[in-house]
């Protein structure tokens, strides 16, 4: 590598680590001078690198390059042009101007008139699924909007955000007349020359690619002997299959059973009782309950706190002889690690409150037109039985070690892809959404789609192979532990979009497609004579990843575009995921040298990995829209 050549891509590693870094800056970084410099450079470095270089005789890269001088321009645009803003409306109550974010007010395009707020819930809850506003424009048609439905007129978009105490909608108005449409069709040119670059690849190795009320339970008897009393067995297995409405959706009880006694014991069964029998048990016999030792306290520090030997405790304990709640004199606001152990804790005795005063969920009489087929039941029971997740990540870790013990390599690599495959098919049926509405669901999609990768691109290399399904296991060990801390609420209204499935799908296999590098990596440094080789897989994984990357980031930019009429926020997840996609655009450039320098490839490989972490995982830590919990 020349000296230029090498202050090039030391220059532009520390550029991506610098925007990473701005992710601990106040947010007022983002609307600088330098700021606004900085892109400027980079613009300019772009354009400079248009003109003096050869990649005009390079339709496609050129065209790449384009689209960012594209997506660039239309991002100062926003940032110069556009006007953003708050219009707050009661019912009855008609508007001529807008809050502008500077607190300036800003004529509408119409005077608009609130006829009507409607919020949407969830059945059989106070959880709102949509928000629907009925305007009336003087000279106009009547608009309606709600979430991921955009009012328009005259190059003024209004977008639903929430509502007020008093019956009243919040609405976005949003006026960016230019910025939008030339960084979208930034977008169309990246994606269409990416598509282009990508089907000219000569040296490709493969084409990588309810609430059960008290008087419901009164005919259960208590088991004789019991520690405390709870409901026999013939009686347990007879509430299971029964249909509830719970967090929005139609389940057997027993789905609400083993979700609610994971997150209450951090077990699936609390001695010798099932979960269906200790739910229905404490429904029934609240009381004596009470005194039984079930709440799980994860934090040492907690239990030391409040003075519990071992890890769980009663709820009684929880509260002092005056009925105080003893938890609440050691949270400090919300500060430090010992705060965060509080707010788990009251979320445990929240939810048992509220299954205790009977609105956790709601039981569905025979015939109701909400019951599902009793076909979903079945496939959901048998789900909760079986816990396919953990046969999951054992299967693949078991294809991992016959693999490297000389099992045919597509045979192991296959049969873990297959099974991936119905896992996701099986759990989409059960649920009736794409199975990406959080952590532990998107992690097995991309374990999946490492095992996929790695399937097409490894042919009969044992030891690559027991490496990528080594990777593959470990995400989708991670993932399984996610499910025994089980979120508890549906989704937010701004999820409830088919862009969700589109986005995430298309960035979890972008990240599959990038991650398979590393364990490819490691085995071309372990093996010097498949370096060369290595080095062509990986970049045949690293064109198609860090391609579908930028694509599934587009997609994000729409869909936040759509729901808040902001494509790009500067928000922890989104700064990362384009630090993310720098890293592993340089090593592809040529003028960096590494692609004719298999131990500086390989190695850099390595270490980019630690961006997909802290993309994935450590924005978790920071204020972030997109932390997963």
């Amino acid at each position: 590598m020349r000296p230029t050549e090498r202050l090039i891509s030391i220059v532009s590693v520390a550029t991506a680590f610098f925007i990473g870094s701005t992710t601990l800056m106040p947010p007022a970084v983002y609307g600088s001078w330098w700021w606004t410099a900085l892109w400027c450079a980079i613009g300019t470095g772009t354009a400079w690198s248009l003109v003096k270089t050869r990649l005009r005789h390079r339709p496609p890269l050129f065209f790449m390059h384009l689209s960012f001088l594209l997506i660039l321009a239309g991002g100062g645009l926003t940032a110069f042009l556009s006007e953003r803003g708050t219009l707050r409306l009661s019912p009855g109550e008609t508007a001529t101007v807008f809050v502008t974010e500077e607190g300036k007010e800003s004529p509408l395009p119409a005077e608009m008139t609130l006829v009507s707020f409607t919020p949407e819930y969830y059945p059989g809850m106070s959880f709102p699924r949509d928000f629907r506003t009925h305007l009336a424009v003087k000279g106009a048609e009547d608009m309606e909007i709600s979430m991921n439905r955009i009012g328009r007129m005259a190059g003024y978009r209004l977008y639903q955000t929430s509502s007020d105490d008093k019956g009243g909608t919040v609405l976005t108005v949003s006026h960016d007349p230019a910025g939008t449409a030339v960084t979208y069709a930034g977008y169309l040119l990246f994606i269409l020359s990416g598509a282009w670059m990508l089907s000219r690849r000569r040296k490709w190795r493969k084409p990588v690619p309810a609430v059960m009320t008290a008087s419901f339970l009164m005919l259960c008897t208590a088991e004789a002997g019991a520690a405390f009393p709870a409901i026999d067995r013939a009686r347990a297995d007879s509430l299971e299959g029964r249909q509830v409405i719970f967090n929005g959706r139609v389940v057997p009880f027993g789905t609400v059973s083993r979700e609610l006694t994971l997150k209450l014991t951090g077990k699936e069964k609390v001695g010798e009782l099932s979960a269906t029998r200790f739910v229905a048990s404490l429904i029934l016999y609240p009381e004596e309950w009470s005194d039984a030792p079930f709440l799980y306290v994860k934090s040492r520090p907690l239990r030391k706190a409040l003075g519990i030997n071992g890890k769980h405790v009663s709820p009684r304990a929880l509260y002092s002889d005056s009925a105080t709640y003893r938890p609440a004199a050691i949270y400090r606001g919300g500060e430090g690690s010992l705060d965060k152990a509080v707010l788990q804790l009251d979320e445990r005795v929240a939810l048992l409150g509220r299954l205790i005063d009977g609105t956790l969920f709601t039981p569905l009489a025979e015939g109701d037109s909400n019951m599902r087929p009793y076909a979903e039941i079945k496939a959901e029971l048998l789900w909760n039985r079986t816990d396919p997740p953990r046969i999951y990540f054992i299967l693949i870790l078991a294809a991992s070690l016959l693999a490297l013990c000389g099992v045919n390599t597509r045979i192991a690599s296959w049969t873990a892809a297959g099974a991936g495959i119905c896992v996701l098919a099986w759990q989409w049926y059960v649920t009736g959404h794409a199975p990406l509405a959080d952590s532990p669901q998107i992690l097995r999609f991309m374990a999946t789609g490492i095992i996929v990768t790695g399937a097409v691109a490894t042919r009969n290399d044992r030891f690559l192979t027991s490496a990528v399904l080594l990777t593959a296991g470990c995400v989708a060990l991670v993932s399984w532990t996610g499910t025994r801390d089980p979120a508890m609420t549906p989704l937010m209204p701004v999820l409830d979009s088919p862009w969700l499935a589109i986005h995430v799908s298309i960035v979890m296999t972008a990240y599959a497609l990038l991650a398979f590098t590393l364990p490819a990596a490691v085995t071309a440094l372990l093996s010097r004579t498949r370096r060369e080789e290595l080095t062509a897989t990986s970049l045949s994984a690293l064109a198609a990843g860090t391609y579908l990357l930028a694509v599934g980031i587009f997609a994000g930019a729409m869909w936040a575009n759509v729901s808040w009429g902001r494509y790009w926020a500067w928000d922890p997840k989104e700064t990362w995921a384009l630090v993310t996609l720098l890293l592993y655009a340089l090593p592809m450039h040529r003028s960096t040298g590494m692609r004719d320098n298999p131990i500086l490839f390989h190695t850099y490989l390595i270490f980019a990995s630690l961006s997909i972490v802290m993309t994935y995982a450590g924005v978790n830590l920071l204020d972030s829209m997109h932390a997963y919990s």
